[in-house]
């Protein structure tokens, strides 16, 4: 009788274990397929895709990291993109590159200027690319105004999406200024706004590319320097990025509706 119940609890024991390894391997499933079926938004076009389809969009594009140092590739900042959004921007990422390059004055961007170089040479229009004086020479290398706007654009958007850990809404139109010496008014005052009132972010290294983006209000006072919390239906959002020590691009979105608002008024 003691061996028989003995017996008794030993198969009630191993059916129990056995019961318990089939629920733990039903729970890791479910668990799993709950984890690759979740939704993610892209920073670019707001389109939602499995997690494990989505990829990361690095915020610069790596190639404004050749010839650095490690150490100034750490903590770079990345969002999620679809795939469609990732791969697209490839031939702009290597168009603001070649600008950089071409206008490098700093020996620490040596390297990106001579990738710079060899693509501009490869390129099958180079002869249209570059800028020939009246003595033959090259004289300088024209580059189109809409890959770098874009460039700007996508990283104010990926920038945003770290920031304030959701998409820029399709309710803003982006305006890009990459020219330094044609600044209005409006503008150099948007630039001390930022440069005053607010503490400054890197991605990588502050080397590399350094920012600022914030809510534009007029009238505000900021001792902190602390980000603004953003607001439903915010009007205006500015902000000013620095690529290489090199260059300096300021990126405006206004809302649409507010546009039509200002239209409105003028008529």
């Amino acid at each position: 009788m003691v061996m028989g119940k003995w017996r008794h609890k030993k198969r009630s024991k191993m059916f129990t274990c056995r019961r318990r390894e089939m629920t733990d391997k039903t729970n890791l499933e479910y668990s799993n397929a709950r984890r690759w079926s979740k939704k993610m938004i892209c920073y670019n076009c707001l389109q939602e895709t499995d997690e494990k389809d989505i990829t990361k969009e690095h915020i610069p594009a790596k190639t404004l990291f050749e010839g650095y140092d490690d150490k100034y590739k750490t903590n770079r900042i990345t969002v999620p993109a679809c795939s469609n959004c990732n791969g697209k921007y490839s031939p702009t990422d290597r168009e603001f590159r070649d600008m950089i390059g071409t206008i490098a004055k700093r020996k620490e961007n040596d390297k990106i200027a001579e990738k710079s170089v060899k693509s501009i040479l490869k390129k099958d229009s180079a002869h249209e690319r570059l800028h020939i004086n009246p003595f033959g020479k090259v004289s300088g290398v024209v580059f189109r105004q809409t890959p770098i706007e874009d460039f700007q654009k996508k990283n104010f958007k990926g920038l945003f999406y770290f920031q304030y850990g959701k998409p820029l809404s399709n309710d803003y139109e982006l305006f890009v200024n990459i020219d330094e010496s044609d600044y209005s008014d409006f503008t150099l005052g948007v630039l001390g706004y930022l440069k005053d009132m607010f503490q400054w972010k890197h991605s990588g290294h502050s080397d590399i590319l350094s920012y600022c983006i914030q809510p534009f209000r007029l009238g505000i006072t900021n001792d902190s320097k602390n980000d603004l919390p953003l607001q439903e239906n915010e009007n205006i959002i500015v902000g000013c990025l620095k690529y290489n020590q090199e260059h300096a691009g300021l990126v405006i979105a206004v809302r649409k509706k507010y546009l039509d608002e200002i239209a409105r008024k003028k008529q």
